[in-house]
């Protein structure tokens, strides 16, 4: 392999086109070598000027001798088949979130991985990337607040034109939220428990403002505020309270302007502009860890693990109560730190 990696992306929608932006700009091990969407007139656009191929089928940019990598940003039933060519053909991937639409097939992409006894997969949840995430996390790390107790996150976002399904705001948003829950607290979820209402009746009748509560294996506590119809913009922030004190992440960093008797702050649009840093830094972290051989960041089974809790969480709506988790052993192949 070269000292650039090759990287095939495959899907071209909001989180595709960003990281073949970045791959082709910002990443400077990296080159952006194919582009896959099942509209040619949208591919085209997200590879010009970078001389990257275009496909309009996935298993071929997969099995192209010019990709050594691939960032799978397709839709979320493609990422569990798509993952698993990856491992049989030895690929590196990147699969945005989430791992699978089902935990079955996590649980079997988790398998395939071992039996390969190869790290391959990295899933994106880019808060593990985040500086304002990050340097909470080193806090904790270095027992600067003591021993961790309770996690307190929230997740407020603009309203989106299709309303999401209560089951979706778990899967596809909460999810993120619970990642950082495992890895602020170093703790597996015990048991989930999820209580919602609707927002706006006029354009749901489904759960789009959610609080989780989940009890951790290590007798810690998180609580999850995650709102899809915020009316204000976009809002992530992370509170960690220990045995000996407190971090959390900033305010948000734009600038408060005094005027007219009011102070006023400009909040995020979206998570492409929130986390635009975040995201350049997971794809230079995993392409250093391709090319390097060193597997970094969340991996499968973080994947199927934050799935198997947001589907609990799905459950214990219907249920309406907390549901326990059934956590199976971590192989050894993900053992190690990340």
């Amino acid at each position: 392999m070269t000292d650039r990696l090759g990287v095939g992306v495959i899907g071209t929608g909001g989180m595709g086109l960003r990281h073949a932006v970045n791959l082709d700009r910002a990443v400077a091990r990296a080159r952006l070598a194919a582009v896959m969407d099942v509209d040619l007139d949208r591919a085209r656009e997200a590879a010009a000027g970078s001389g990257a191929s275009v496909f309009t089928d996935a298993e071929s940019l997969i099995a192209s001798p010019d990709v050594d990598a691939v960032i799978i940003a397709s839709p979320d039933p493609t990422h569990a088949p798509l993952a698993t060519t990856c491992i049989e053909l030895r690929k590196p991937a990147l699969v945005e979130k989430p791992l699978a639409v089902t935990v079955d097939d996590a649980a079997d992409i988790v398998e395939r991985e071992v039996r390969v006894g190869e790290r391959l997969l990295q899933v994106g949840f880019m808060r593990h990337f985040d500086p304002q995430h990050v340097t909470v996390r080193q806090v904790i790390s270095s027992g600067g607040i003591g021993r961790p107790l309770l996690f307190r996150g929230w997740h407020r976002n603009p309203p989106e034109p299709v309303p999401p399904t209560s089951r979706q705001v778990l899967v596809n948003s909460a999810i993120h939220d619970l990642y950082s829950a495992r890895w602020m607290l170093g703790q597996e979820v015990a048991d989930i428990f999820v209580k919602g209402t609707t927002i706006d009746p006029s354009r749901s009748d489904q759960l789009d403002l959610q609080v989780i509560t989940m009890s951790m294996d290590g007798g810690g506590i998180a609580v999850i505020e995650v709102n899809k119809d915020s009316g204000f913009g976009y809002e992530v922030g992370v509170e960690v309270t220990g045995t000996a004190g407190m971090v959390s992440t900033p305010p948000h960093h734009t600038p408060s302007v005094r005027r007219d008797g009011e102070i006023r702050q400009s909040v995020e649009p979206d998570w492409l502009a929130r986390f635009a840093r975040a995201y350049v830094e997971e794809l230079a972290a995993w392409t250093g860890s391709v090319l390097d051989g060193h597997p970094t960041g969340p991996n499968a089974w973080d994947g199927y693990l934050t799935l198997t809790a947001a589907s609990t969480g799905a459950d214990s709506i219907e249920q309406g109560g907390p549901v326990a988790l059934d956590t199976p052993d971590r192989p050894a192949l993900y053992t190690s730190e990340g």
